[in-house]
């Protein structure tokens, strides 16, 4: 049950929480803030609004608040102001269980699956549903086991997957591309609003030899859409299917001194040799519109075109 606590005492406690917590006491989330509002003034003149508001309803107001939800709202307004990549604010809760979910587990402890395969014929397919800090180890599983059941190619669906986890995907891609040694020279890099490299993902001299073809759709966002660019542009195989989301910056996550956290877009992400796809989304090979909902792959169309190009790149 959340304490209820007066307006003017609940927004007084929010901006106190949002100044000194966020911004003093916890250093990584001042540097964000001076970065975004450098403006001394500016700052200065944000508070005296706030101020100017709760003064108003301390008068006025009729009701109650929740302090919680104040808190985290105050929070989410601020980030919602911030208009390049994708930046929002997770309550105590929410991170924890993000947390949870990240180490491949589900809130009561039970394994979270992220990779399902199957043989289909002469190709292995490999459905990808999120990007978890354990998704490479079980889609390297996975590449295993289709190996040993004498697969020749790879179809890697990553449709509908919408993920932030970047590092997940440049794990798995790692697996199946050699070492990268043209454009960006490494499977991605992130690069600041200084131009600074923060970030690369590089990609070791081990591979696989299979061809691959990944389906996306306009709903795959962030992770599966550098897997699908990365295998294009490695020359590994084809993509195929709708136009992705267009999800191409780096985010990372700031926890913050109440357990919440915030998730900041910190710079564009660079694949290996094409350029930034940010706002523009990966535009497949093969242009192939869903056909209802199938419950088979023999029915799924876009499936059926992947399957059909990854036999074309076998040798």
């Amino acid at each position: 049950m959340h304490k209820k606590i007066s307006v003017g005492l609940c927004l007084t406690i929010a901006i106190i929480t949002l100044v000194v917590t966020a911004i003093i006491t916890t250093a990584v989330t001042m540097n964000i803030f001076s970065g975004l509002v450098s403006d001394l003034p500016e700052r200065e003149n944000m508070y005296a609004g706030l101020a100017e508001i709760d003064s108003i309803i301390r008068k006025n107001y009729y009701g109650t608040a929740e302090e919680e939800i104040a808190n985290d709202g105050i929070s989410d307004g601020y980030l919602s102001s911030l208009t390049t990549g994708r930046n929002y604010h997770m309550t105590a809760a929410e991170y924890a269980e993000y947390k949870t979910v990240q180490s491949g587990k589900d809130a009561d402890g039970n394994a979270v699956v992220t990779v399902e395969f199957q043989k289909f014929n002469n190709a292995g397919y490999i459905k990808i549903s999120d990007f978890t800090d354990m998704t490479a180890d079980e889609f390297s599983k996975a590449v295993t086991s289709l190996r040993n059941d004498g697969v020749s190619g790879l179809i890697i669906d990553v449709r509908n997957t919408d993920s932030i986890n970047i590092s997940a995907a440049a794990e798995i891609v790692d697996i199946l591309v050699p070492l990268a040694t043209e454009g960006t020279q490494s499977i991605a890099t992130a690069v600041d609003k200084n131009n600074k490299n923060i970030q690369i993902f590089a990609a070791d001299s081990e591979s696989s030899d299979l061809p691959v073809s990944v389906i996306v759709n306009d709903k795959t966002a962030g992770a599966g859409e550098l897997l699908a660019c990365d295998i294009r542009d490695f020359g590994k195989g084809t993509v195929v299917g709708t136009t992705t989301a267009g999800n191409g910056t780096y985010q990372q996550i700031f926890e913050l001194s109440d357990g919440s956290a915030v998730v900041l877009t910190v710079a564009k992400l660079l694949p290996y040799t094409s350029g930034c796809y940010d706002g523009t989304g990966i535009i497949p090979d093969y242009e192939v519109q869903p056909e209802g909902t199938p419950s088979e792959l023999k029915d799924d169309v876009q499936f059926m075109r992947a399957y059909a190009s990854v036999n074309t790149l076998i040798k």
